[in-house]
């Protein structure tokens, strides 16, 4: 069984790792740094104590990370299950137990791992923002990592253009947002 785990995890690094980790990576991250800026400029202005704000951000981020994996995990289970049973039926025979079976599960959990994690890069908008005490540097960070989010998704540069465009301005739309 240790040598079909072991090809299946090959067989994941080698097919699948790549575009399904970084479209989740670029999700959740997205997610953690809108997160972190809505709360962060909110209270700022609100003129919250950095102490409420640290722990608003840190709570948002957390219920985040566990939202984002729970719904990885519950949605690429389902999705893996079903490519299994489209694939039992053309070879009309049993896969369970064999490295596809395996490298579905593997596949569905490291993306989940992934989508949990990554919110938590959001934090760096807060951590700018204890450091230098500006919200402005915070802003600017966040929509600097925001574009390169947008830079990480997609395969051609144009692509990757104007997905970083559209992250962006998802990004100024949102800490506009917060002024009212």
């Amino acid at each position: 069984m240790a040598d079909k785990l072991y090809e299946a995890f090959k067989y994941v690094i080698k097919y699948e790792l790549k575009s399904s980790i970084r479209r989740y990576i670029v999700l959740g991250a997205f997610d953690g740094i809108l997160l972190s800026l809505s709360i962060l400029l909110s209270s700022v202005i609100s003129h919250f104590p950095i102490s409420d704000i640290t722990i608003a951000v840190f709570s948002g981020t957390i219920a985040t990370a566990v939202s984002s994996t729970w719904n990885a995990l519950v949605v690429e289970l389902g999705e893996k299950k079903a490519e299994l049973e489209r694939l039992e039926k053309q070879v009309l025979k049993s896969l369970r137990g064999t490295i596809y079976d395996y490298s579905g599960k593997i596949s569905a959990v490291l993306s989940a791992i992934s989508h949990g994690a990554s919110p938590f890069l959001g934090l760096l908008v807060l951590y700018a923002y204890q450091y230098s005490r500006n919200y402005l540097v915070s802003l600017i960070l966040g929509l600097v990592f925001l574009g390169i989010l947008g830079l990480l998704y997609g395969e051609k540069l144009r692509d990757k253009a104007l997905t970083m465009v559209q992250l962006i301005i998802a990004g100024l739309i949102t800490s506009f947002l917060m002024l009212f």
